[in-house]
């Protein structure tokens, strides 16, 4: 299986470090510093589905967590 995972700088050694301790069953295929950033404009077709979003993030921050939140087992 492969996998495509966007990473923070600020987390990036900490995951490297979790894959290393994988060696034997995780191979990392490729690594990419580039950041693969498009600007949304208002004229862009999903610029309302942002607002919306931001709008829903702000009356109900508790239908949001963090990474630390979600329970892996």
């Amino acid at each position: 299986m492969l996998l495509t995972i966007d990473v923070k700088e600020s987390a990036l050694d900490k995951i490297m470090n979790m894959l290393n301790s994988f060696k034997s069953e995780v191979k990392i295929v490729d690594r990419s510093d580039t950041l693969d950033i498009e600007v949304v404009t208002p004229d862009d077709e999903d610029y309302k589905y942002i607002l919306r979003g931001r709008e829903e993030r702000k009356s109900h921050p508790e239908n949001y967590g963090h990474l630390n939140d979600i329970n892996w087992n």
